[in-house]
């Protein structure tokens, strides 16, 4: 591969996370207009009006997500830095509500681990409870077929095991 693929967030889907968001926010308000529900109103417009702060805070971020390139991949949201195509033994799809993963099972999995705050830590291992390993690239808000990544970091991950720079004499 000579050209690095790079994906962002999805705007479009972002933009209606936040317009979704800001519509309850306003139902908030009107609860606590209209009928006095100040508990309710509060309750509504804290929770929606912080989804529609990280909707616009995503919606503008313009920082790659996904970088693939000839070393390995990184997702910026895993936050392990960048995995070498010769450490990933294998990858699968899983998806939950029609959200999207790709699985990887890596040499070393722990000094990956070993990289994230505890809290994330964690979360990543939690992780293998629902079906995925601990480091799991999520596709969710990027514009991907997940079917044909999983086909190329395979190919990508077989052609670096088969490399002669992988071999020690």
């Amino acid at each position: 591969m000579t050209e690095d693929l790079i994906y962002h967030n999805s705007r479009k889907r972002h933009a209606l996370l936040t317009l979704g968001a800001l519509v309850f926010v306003a139902m908030g308000v009107f609860m606590i207009v209209t009928k006095g529900y100040w508990g309710q109103g509060i309750i509504t417009i804290l929770f929606f009006g912080t989804g529609a702060a990280v909707g616009a805070w995503q919606f503008f971020d313009t920082r790659p997500r996904l970088q693939i390139n000839d070393e390995g991949i990184l997702d910026r949201t895993l936050g392990v830095g960048l995995i070498p195509w010769t450490d990933i033994m294998d990858a699968y799809v899983r998806s939950i509500n029609h959200e999207y993963f790709i699985c990887l099972q890596v040499l070393n999995e722990q000094a990956y681990l070993n990289r994230l705050p505890p809290l994330k830590r964690k979360l990543a291992n939690a992780n293998e409870a629902l079906g995925f390993t601990p480091l799991s690239i999520n596709l969710s808000g990027v514009d991907l077929n997940p079917e044909q990544l999983l086909e190329y970091i395979l190919k990508q991950s077989a052609a670096a095991q088969l490399s002669p720079n992988n071999f020690t004499e």
